[in-house]
């Protein structure tokens, strides 16, 4: 089943496009990949499809729903969480406090059960609770973000880079863990920005942007290792 659709969407910045007419589906309990070089309009896709950046033309269908005159707002209490690339936690307060705002407006049982959930994955943070997260590593930083997206129940997750900035080692334990909540969430689905090719051998599908327009689609992740394929449809 169809969760999220978009057709012949066009957005950009100001009087520069970005994405030129972009049509894609990701279905039901999908995980997606968004590739590309930089600059070819991923990031803006998943700002596009939260809110952040109004369509200048095209539409956005989530749950068969049209969405794209909906407040991000609007959007996230119909079921998209949205991981941005920067900005992400508090750094000022506790790791404690952080994942408290993300849960502000859930009961107490809920935020109890959805806490516990987020931090079998993400328990490299139960020793950090009363930490500050700034004096957090990268890691564990990027590690708190995603715990904070991921607490609140979503039908659709859009990560943006989860592993931007992330040492190798880093990198691959927060992959790994992304990978363990999506697994014992079959459910829901993930549409992600991410330049780590090689830690995504477990992605549904890869779509590869190319100046702001879909080039290419595959099902078989293997073939985003192979230089050939991917000189022929990435560079």
């Amino acid at each position: 089943m169809t969760l999220l659709e978009l057709d012949r969407t066009h957005c950009g910045y100001g009087t520069r496009p970005v994405l030129t007419g972009v049509s894609l589906a990701v279905n039901s309990g999908e995980s997606v990949l968004l590739a590309g070089p930089n600059g070819c309009g991923k990031s803006t896709l998943l700002k596009a499809v939260i809110g952040l950046l109004p369509l200048t033309s095209g539409t956005i269908r989530f749950q068969g729903k049209d969405i794209a005159q909906l407040s991000t707002a609007m959007r996230v209490n119909a079921g998209i969480g949205y991981l941005r690339q920067t900005g992400n936690i508090f750094p000022g307060l506790t790791v404690h406090e952080n994942l408290k705002i993300a849960g502000l407006t859930m009961r107490r049982n809920e935020f109890k059960d959805s806490l516990c959930r987020v931090l079998e994955v993400f328990d490299l943070l139960r020793p950090h609770m009363n930490k500050r997260s700034g004096a957090l590593s990268g890691g564990q930083r990027q590690a708190l973000a995603i715990a904070m997206v991921l607490l609140r129940k979503k039908t659709l997750y859009l990560l943006d880079e989860p592993t931007a900035g992330l040492s190798p080692k880093a990198a691959v334990d927060i992959m790994e863990r992304i990978h363990g909540f999506i697994q014992n969430n079959p459910d829901q689905s993930v549409l992600m920005v991410e330049h780590r090719l090689e830690l995504l051998q477990w992605i549904n599908r890869a779509v590869i942007l190319i100046r702001g327009e879909i080039r290419a689609q595959t099902s078989d992740m293997r073939q985003m290792l192979d230089p050939q394929w991917l000189e022929k449809h990435y560079f």
